[in-house]
């Protein structure tokens, strides 16, 4: 990693609080919780204080798009 990239986390720290640090049990809670209630991914983002590309990852991670389908 060089300044560039050092200073770009920085950046995305300072708007999101919460980013780049570990999920732990409540935030999965409610992510669940909102992404079960149909909050769109950027208002759920805002909540957790994370990027939209870490919400959508965490999505994904715990699969959460294969449960609502069934």
């Amino acid at each position: 990693m060089d300044q560039k990239d050092f200073d770009k986390i920085r950046k995305i720290k300072k708007e999101h609080k919460e980013a780049y640090k570990p999920w732990n049990r409540e935030d999965d809670d409610e992510l669940i919780n909102l992404f079960f209630d149909g909050v769109p991914v950027g208002e759920m983002a805002i909540k957790l204080k994370r990027t939209k590309g870490a919400v959508r990852a965490r999505i994904r991670k715990m699969e959460l798009t294969k449960i609502k389908k069934k």
